[in-house]
């Protein structure tokens, strides 16, 4: 108690003090800061790395912190007043690195500096009266650079053993949670990897970090062997790949490079982590360099960012980061106090944003515990909800009108394949289709930096027919018949032939000439055919069906060329109407006829050998 007591005297004057200086922040409030380290290590810095821990018997939350000298474990449930309600040693008072989890009642600690070092487990059912040390030795190992808790399982990253021999990665039991039990050594089935710096794992999928080797993907069997599932060695701005922290639904991973200073953190695509795609990079400053990183949504990730402190980003579009509010826990430089003559790896270190509370205990290396609260995190913003509606069916080569009914957004990002524009930022945009297909319509709806997506399809319908007939049975005769088949859009059809031939899909009794037949589907989609009915003997089996006569080109503009090689033929051209324009005879095998005179349109051609005649259809555009 006596030391509790002169804790809370100091930790009053070094309060005052401290909050004197200016922290730049932005959606960040400062709540406390607490500094109970004395001792100070090689960089002139008394912390590093961090955690928390929560005791739902009491409801109480502590944020644990690894200095020089120990592990502290600082009571946090009221965040303006927090005391320090254990300090336990380790092996070394002057160290640089000091990782920390926990499970259940348990906490692990782990140094990687030099010298007589150890792994160490606390329980922490006894807080916030004490912490119990459980285990202090090397027997396991006497130093790892970082550990993970998955399940029941203890990763370590970057293991040193009792006789300095090494590591990559090592997976222990933690069915007693008190006596970790080897299950695995990564070198066992992946002896390529030299070395993991630090892992994120999840359902004993190991998203490994291995420094200039780059991110790796490796699973834990039901057989307790690793396989890997992917790796990602080359992408933009890569250097010493560091740490990684997965999104809750599992399709984006953020990670960081180390090494060298000034590289920005990345947002990566892992839906196949045989083919992970990197999608952004992003960075507050260009000569910062982001540390260690904390998802805690599909919205939002922390990243402890050394001299500029703790930064939010949305990354709910994982493709483009916004920053979305940040307080520099190391006002003594960085960027945002333009000072970068000093060391780029000092400031904040590590955080801890997983509180029932939403408060946020972030541990800069030389300021000290900060406890930190974002209205944007305790509250986000509510997401717009997107609701649009418009036609499902519309006709090819018309257009159709989106009514936009999402709430709570403020502007509006559209998609349309298939139509035109492709794109469209209007609330409500008018979209026109000139090809048949079902399109997904997708709008993104943005709030701020929060955005929703919905989406729906539009079928666009585009009516066709083919088309057959029957000849007359001679040039003056009234039995042709002309026929369509509809297809591509709805039954029922209906039929409209004109000059002449009726209502229905066939038209009967019909003389030689040309005729167009307009069909309407049941969505009110129209198309149009033309069909001309002929008449022809002998000379059609003999000639038309050896295709010996050519009309060309076909369609015509200003002249067409009739040829019937080894006969000499007359020909007569007429309009659809059945009109005679043209004439001429005796031509030995070959005509060339003047069209410029005539209108574009449909034309029949007539070709006549001794008593035999044949009609081709002639279209001049």
């Amino acid at each position: 108690m006596k030391f509790k007591y002169l804790f809370i005297l100091g930790f009053i004057v070094s309060a005052f003090c401290l909050k004197a200086q200016v922290y730049s922040a932005s959606n960040f409030t400062m709540i406390s800061l607490i500094s109970p380290e004395t001792y100070t290590n090689s960089y002139n810095d008394k912390y590093s790395g961090c955690w928390g821990w929560y005791q739902a018997s009491k409801n109480k939350e502590y944020a644990i912190a690894g200095s020089s000298s120990g592990t502290f474990w600082i009571d946090v449930t009221v965040p303006a007043t927090p005391t320090v309600s254990a300090f336990r040693p380790g092996k070394i008072n002057t160290t640089v690195w000091r990782e920390i989890k926990t499970y259940q009642n348990y906490c692990y600690v782990v140094s990687d500096d030099g010298g007589p070092n150890s792994f160490q487990i606390f329980d922490m059912q006894y807080l916030p009266d004490s912490v119990h040390k459980v285990y202090d030795s090397q027997a396991l190992f006497k130093r790892g650079h970082t550990l993970w808790v998955d399940g029941n399982k203890l990763y370590v990253a970057g293991v040193t053993y009792s006789n300095s021999s090494t590591s990559s990665m090592n997976v222990y039991s933690l069915a007693t949670p008190s006596v970790p039990v080897l299950i695995r050594k990564l070198s066992q089935d992946a002896p390529f990897i030299s070395y993991v710096h630090d892992m994120f794992v999840r359902n004993d999928t190991v998203y490994a970090s291995c420094g200039n080797q780059g991110l790796y993907v490796f699973k834990l069997t039901a057989a307790n062997t690793f396989t890997q599932l992917g790796s990602l060695t080359t992408y933009s701005s890569s250097g010493f790949n560091h740490s990684s922290c997965l999104t809750p639904n599992g399709q984006t991973l953020v990670f960081t490079d180390e090494v060298p200073a000034g590289l920005p953190f990345k947002t990566a695509n892992v839906s196949n982590l045989s083919n992970i795609q990197v999608l952004a990079t992003a960075n507050q400053f260009s000569q910062g360099t982001p540390h260690n990183v904390f998802v805690v949504s599909n919205q939002y990730v922390f990243l402890s960012s050394y001299v500029d402190g703790t930064q939010l980003y949305d990354i709910s579009n994982p493709s483009s980061p916004v920053l979305a509010g940040w307080f520099d826990t190391f006002p003594q430089g960085g960027g945002n106090n333009n000072n970068w003559t000093v060391d780029s790896y000092d400031g904040q270190w590590g955080m801890y944003p997983y509180f029932p509370s939403k408060n946020i205990f972030a541990l800069d290396q030389y300021n000290g515990a900060f406890m930190l609260k974002s209205s944007l995190y305790m509250n986000p913003p509510s997401s717009p909800t997107v609701n649009f509606v418009g036609p499902a069916n519309i006709c090819a080569g018309t257009s159709a009108t989106f009514t936009n009914n999402t709430i709570g957004a403020t502007s509006y990002t559209w998609t349309f394949p298939g139509g035109s524009p492709a794109t469209s930022t209007a609330t409500n945009p008018t979209i026109t289709y000139n090809l048949p297909g079902t399109f997904n319509i997708v709008l993104t709806a943005a709030n701020g930096t929060v955005t929703s997506n919905g989406n729906g399809n539009i079928t666009v319908i585009q009516v066709n027919g083919t088309t057959s007939f029957t000849n007359a049975s001679c040039g003056a005769c009234a039995d042709g018949k002309a026929k369509v088949i509809p297809s591509g859009g709805s039954t029922p059809y209906t039929y409209t032939w004109v000059p002449l031939g009726g209502n229905a899909a066939t038209a009967v009794n019909l003389p030689v000439g040309c005729y167009t037949v307009n069909m309407t589907d049941a969505n009110g989609c129209t198309a149009s055919k033309t069909v001309c009915v002929n008449f022809a003997t002998g000379i059609q089996t003999s000639i038309f069906n050896n295709e010996s006569l050519l009309v060309y080109p076909n369609p015509a503009q200003n002249q067409v060329t009739v040829e019937l090689q080894g006969y000499t033929f007359n020909y007569v051209l007429y309009n659809a109407l059945g009109s005679q324009l043209i004439s001429a005879k005796n031509n030995d095998g070959k005509a060339l006829i003047d069209l410029g005179k005539l209108s574009k349109g449909i034309y029949i051609i007539e070709i006549e050998v001794g008593k035999d005649k044949l009609r081709k259809k002639l279209i001049i555009d």
